[in-house]
């Protein structure tokens, strides 16, 4: 007797859950960047959610060996330094941004990436590849690590 279809979907969506790791790290290999290194920044970040308001649209950073952080905050070219310690302190600034005018509600929310931005002190990873960075007041600005460039 086959199993009820409903069943087989459940096992396969169940069996496929753990790829998407797998998946988004043979991604970063491929584009011929560094891969995102558990417990480290360095590599290309995607936001996932900014303090509990779900994904940042068009948002992207990427941290560099040399201590450059560069990306967008949504509509914003960004630009700057970061240091962290192995503590997990993390300190990320001065940012430099592009001055483009962007739409509602998007600049809004650039604006609170980059405050945040600018209020980190802590950074925490998880035993996912994930990040999360932590200003003093408790908000959050959680990191995956982003799907490569599309060739060109």
């Amino acid at each position: 007797m086959r199993p009820p279809l409903p069943a087989l979907l459940i096992m396969a969506a169940l069996a496929t859950a753990g790829c998407a790791d797998e998946r988004r790290q043979l991604g970063q290999a491929l584009s011929g960047k560094p891969p995102v290194i558990n417990g480290s920044l360095v590599g290309r970040w995607a936001i996932a959610d900014l303090n509990g308001g779900g994904p940042v649209a068009g948002a992207l950073l990427e941290f560099a060996d040399g201590g450059q952080i560069s990306g967008s905050a949504g509509c914003n070219r960004i630009t700057g330094r970061w240091q962290a310690g192995s503590d997990g302190s993390l300190g990320i600034g001065p940012l430099a941004t592009t001055r483009r005018a962007c739409e509602e509600p998007g600049m809004g929310i650039e604006d609170r990436v980059l405050a945040l931005l600018g209020a980190v002190r802590r950074v925490e990873h998880d035993g996912r590849g994930n990040a999360a960075l932590v200003a003093p007041d408790g908000r959050r600005l959680r990191l995956i690590p982003a799907l490569p460039e599309p060739p060109r």
